[in-house]
C-alpha cells in the first residue's frame, strides 16, 4: 500500500442501547417508574408536516372521523432566526418524525409509561431510523409485536404503530373486540405507516371498546425505510419478477406509488416528476405517483411543501424538487460488477444480514485467541459512514495511520517506555491502548473496521479478484488500463482462462451475464466457447436467457465475432464511460447514473429523453443536447496508464486531502427512485455528485443489490 495519510483520530458513533428481552419484547429497567422522557424535536430545513391526522375523540358512541390535515409538534419550537438552519436528511427527518411527532406528541396526552405494539413493517421501519434507547427514553416500557399473544397491561397506555393492511388492522381491532380482552389501559394511540383507507376508519370507527380509549388516528407517512441519511427503500423482496413480467400497469407499482408518496410527505416535497421515456414501467409508474400525490396534497389542505411559501419558516423553505424514476432494465451491467469501495466489498464479499455482520475479533481474555463478534454496519456508526465510500486500499490506509497516532501519541508513548523501550509491536500497543477506559471505544471501532476491512482483502485474494477485475473493467469500458481497446478475439480467450480458474458455479454465472451484457451480446460463435467452459447447469441458462426478458439480446449477430475478416469488425464493443481521472485503474468503470446525477445537477438533463409528467418551470431545465450527449457517450481520450511506480491496484494519483462533507445544499432537492433495485457501487457515485456540486440527493429503490442478489432476482425471471 502506499504510504499512510495523516489524520487526527475520531470518535465513533455507538449502537444504541438495546435492553435485554424475553419473547422479543423489550422492556425498561423500572416499568412504571416516574422518570420523564428526554429530548426535543430539532428545527429543521426537512421537515416535519407529512403526518396527518383523523381526529377520534373519546365517547360512548361509535363518534365521528375526518382528516384535520398535518400537524407538527415541532412547529412551536421552531427558531425564528434569520440563518438558515442546518438542512436534515431522510433519515434525521424520519428520527424526528416519530420522537416527536409520535411518542412526545403522545406524551403531552398522557404523561405516563406506555406499551409498544408493532407489526413486522413497522418494526423494520423504526428500527431503520430510532435506536432503543431513543424510545425508551420517550416512556416507552415495553415493546411488543402484534402478531403474538400478549399479556394484559390494564394499567397502561399503549401506542399501536402499524401498516394500513388488513392482517394488522384485523389484529388491532381483535384487540378491542370485548370489553373483557382488552389488553391495555384508557389512552389508546394508533399512527399508521401510510394513507388509512376509508374502510379501515370506518372498522376503527365500529369497535365500541377501541374508539372510547382512542386519543389519535394518525397517518405518519414513513412507508419505507431509511437505510442512509439521504437513501432509502421500500423494501419490497422478490417483487422483480412482478415489475419485469407484466402485460401492462401491475399492482406492484401502485403499491411502489403510495410509499414514494410517503417519502415526499415526509421531505415536505411536492415534485416534478421526470421519468426515463424508454421505460413502460416507468411510464406507468409516473402517472400513479402522480395521481396519487394529488390526492395527498387535496386531502391535506394544511400541510406545506418547499417551493409553496406556506412553510411557518421562510428561511428553510427551498425551491420545488424534482423526482425521477429510473428503470433496473436499462442498466443489468452495473449490478455485476466487482467494485472495490469497502461499502461495495463488504456486500459482495461478506455475509451480512441485514446491517449486521459477524467478524472474527481478538478475544478479551485472550488476545491470542479470535472469537465470533456481532457488529452492525449503519448510520450510527461513524466510522463506517465516513470509509464505506472509499476504495478498500485507502481504507486499510486510513485505519493503519489512526492507529499508528494513537500509538505515536503521549499515551502510547508511556506505555512503550514502561514495556522497555521500542520492544512492543504495532498489535501489543494497540492491544494495550484498547485495555485503557478513554481509548477503549475508538481503538475497539478502528480494530473492528481493520479486521472487516482484512476479512475483505482476505476473499479479495483468494478469489484473483485483482486479475478479474482487470478484465471485467475492460469489457465495460472497451480499453484496457493502458487506454487500448483489445480485440475481442483476444477478449474472449481472456474470458474462457478466467472461467476455467473459478470454481463456484454462481461466479461463473456472474462472469457469463456480466460478458453478455456488456457486449450487447454475442455471436454464435464467442457463446458457445464461453458456454463450454462456464459449464452453466440448467438453472444458470434459464438466468442467462431470462436478460431477454429486460430487452438485452444474449445473441448478437451483428456483434464483432473472434471469427470475423471484415475490417473493424473485430473491436470489442464499450458498453460503459469510465473515468480517465480515476485513482485505481481497478475503478475506471463509471456507473451510468453519475452522468445522470450530473446532469440533473447542473439542470441539463435531457427532457427529450427525460420527459416531464407536468411541465417544468424555465429555469429548472436546459436541454443542454450537446452536454448531455457528451455526457451519455464513451469517455474520450485513453484510461489512465500505468506508470513504473502505479500498479493496477495502487494509486494512480496523489492522494487528495478530503474535506468535511456539508450539510448545507444549494437549490432545489432531487429524488431519484430507481425500479428494481439499486448497486452500492450507484449509491456511492451519487454521493460523490453530491458532495462536489453541493447539490442534494435523495436516492431510492424497491431494494439495495448486491452481486448475488441481482443475479437471484434475474433467476426469478424463468417460467415456474
Amino acid at each position: 500500500m502506499s504510504s499512510a495519510r495523516k489524520k487526527g483520530s475520531r470518535g465513533t458513533g455507538g449502537g444504541s442501547a438495546r435492553p435485554k428481552t424475553s419473547s422479543g419484547s423489550a422492556r425498561s429497567p423500572s416499568r412504571g417508574s416516574s422518570r420523564s422522557g428526554s429530548g426535543s424535536g430539532n428545527g429543521s430545513s426537512g421537515g416535519g408536516g407529512g403526518s396527518s391526522s383523523r381526529s377520534a375523540k373519546p365517547s360512548s358512541s361509535a363518534g365521528s372521523s375526518s382528516r384535520t390535515g398535518s400537524r407538527n409538534a415541532s412547529n412551536a419550537s421552531r427558531s425564528s432566526s434569520s440563518q438558515l438552519p442546518e438542512q436534515l436528511g431522510l433519515r434525521q427527518t424520519v428520527q424526528k418524525r416519530f420522537l416527536t411527532d409520535v411518542f412526545e406528541a403522545s406524551s403531552a396526552v398522557d404523561s405516563g409509561w406506555k406499551i409498544l405494539i408493532v407489526d413486522e413493517p413497522s418494526m423494520r421501519v423504526i428500527s431503520s431510523a430510532v435506536g432503543m434507547y431513543d424510545i425508551m427514553e420517550r416512556k416507552i416500557s415495553l415493546v411488543e409485536s402484534i402478531d403474538k399473544a400478549r399479556a394484559p397491561f390494564r394499567d397502561m397506555s399503549a401506542i399501536y404503530i402499524i401498516e394500513p393492511n388488513k392482517d394488522s388492522v384485523a389484529k388491532l381491532l381483535n384487540d378491542f373486540v370485548s370489553k373483557d380482552k382488552v389488553l391495555y389501559g384508557k389512552n389508546i394511540f394508533v399512527y399508521f405507516l401510510g394513507t388509512i383507507p376509508d374502510q379501515v376508519v370506518s372498522q376503527i370507527k365500529s369497535c365500541k371498546h377501541l374508539i372510547r380509549r382512542l386519543k389519535a388516528l394518525t397517518e405518519v407517512n414513513v412507508n419505507f425505510l431509511s437505510r442512509e441519511e439521504r437513501a432509502f427503500q421500500l423494501y419490497m423482496p422478490k417483487t422483480f419478477s412482478a415489475f419485469y413480467l407484466r402485460n401492462g400497469p401491475a399492482p406492484i407499482e401502485l403499491a411502489v406509488a403510495e410509499r414514494l408518496v410517503t417519502v415526499c410527505a415526509t421531505m415536505n416535497e411536492y415534485p416534478y416528476i421526470r421519468y426515463k421515456q424508454s421505460s413502460g414501467i416507468c411510464n406507468s409508474l409516473a402517472s400513479l405517483f402522480h395521481m396519487k400525490m394529488d390526492e395527498f396534497v387535496a386531502s391535506n389542505p394544511s400541510w406545506w411543501y418547499h417551493g409553496s411559501g406556506k412553510s411557518e419558516n421562510k428561511h428553510a423553505e427551498r425551491d420545488r424538487s424534482t423526482l425521477l424514476l429510473l428503470d433496473r432494465a436499462d442498466d443489468c451491467l452495473t449490478p455485476l460488477m466487482h467494485d472495490f469501495s469497502y461499502q461495495a466489498m463488504v456486500r459482495d464479499l461478506l455475509s451480512m444480514e441485514g446491517d449486521k455482520i459477524t467478524y472474527q475479533a481478538e478475544s478479551a481474555d485472550d488476545p491470542n485467541k479470535k472469537e465470533a463478534k456481532d457488529v452492525l454496519l449503519n448510520e450510527k456508526d461513524e466510522l463506517w459512514v465516513e470509509l464505506r465510500g472509499k476504495h478498500i486500499a485507502e481504507v486499510i490506509e486510513i485505519l493503519s495511520s489512526r492507529i499508528q497516532e494513537m500509538v505515536n501519541s503521549s499515551t502510547g508513548s508511556s506505555l512503550a517506555k514502561k514495556s522497555g523501550g521500542d520492544t512492543m509491536s504495532l498489535g501489543d500497543m494497540a492491544a494495550a491502548l484498547k485495555a485503557l477506559p478513554e481509548y477503549r471505544e475508538v481503538m475497539s471501532k478502528l480494530s473492528q473496521h481493520m479486521n472487516i476491512s482484512h476479512e475483505c482483502m482476505g476473499k479479495f485474494n483468494q478469489g484473483g479478484l485483482l486479475d478479474l477485475a482487470e478484465i471485467e473493467q475492460t469489457l465495460a469500458t472497451g480499453k484496457d488500463d493502458e487506454g487500448r481497446a483489445p480485440k475481442m478475439s483476444e477478449m474472449i480467450s481472456r474470458v474462457e482462462s478466467a472461467l476455467v480458474r473459478m470454481v463456484d458455479p454462481a461466479e461463473r454465472l456472474r462472469f457469463v451475464l456480466l460478458a453478455t451484457i456488456s457486449q450487447n451480446g454475442l455471436s454464435h460463435n464467442d457463446r458457445d466457447r464461453i458456454l463450454r467452459v462456464a459449464q452453466l447447469d440448467r438453472n444458470g441458462m434459464l438466468t442467462l436467457n431470462n436478460l431477454e426478458q429486460l430487452g438485452i439480446s444474449t445473441i448478437n449477430d451483428a456483434a464483432p465475432s473472434t471469427a470475423s475478416k471484415f475490417f473493424g469488425r473485430g473491436k470489442l464493443v464499450s458498453s460503459g464511460s469510465f473515468d480517465e481521472d480515476s485513482e485505481y485503474t481497478s475503478m475506471r468503470y463509471v456507473p451510468g447514473i453519475k452522468s445522470i446525477c450530473n446532469d440533473l445537477a447542473a439542470n441539463q438533463l435531457s427532457l427529450e429523453d427525460f420527459p416531464s409528467v407536468v411541465p417544468m418551470p424555465e429555469n429548472a431545465t436546459n436541454t443542454g443536447s450537446a452536454i448531455s450527449a457528451r455526457r451519455r457517450g464513451k469517455a474520450e481520450g485513453s484510461a489512465r496508464k500505468k506508470t513504473a511506480t502505479t500498479s493496477k491496484w495502487s494509486r494512480a494519483t496523489p492522494t487528495q486531502t478530503s474535506t468535511k462533507k456539508s450539510t448545507n445544499f444549494t437549490g432545489p432537492r432531487n429524488l431519484i427512485f430507481m425500479v428494481g433495485g439499486i448497486s452500492y457501487s450507484e449509491l456511492r457515485v451519487c454521493r460523490e455528485v453530491m458532495e462536489k456540486e453541493s447539490r442534494e440527493f435523495i436516492i431510492g429503490s424497491t431494494e439495495f443489490l448486491s452481486p448475488s442478489k441481482f443475479v437471484e432476482d434475474l433467476s426469478s425471471l424463468s417460467p415456474q
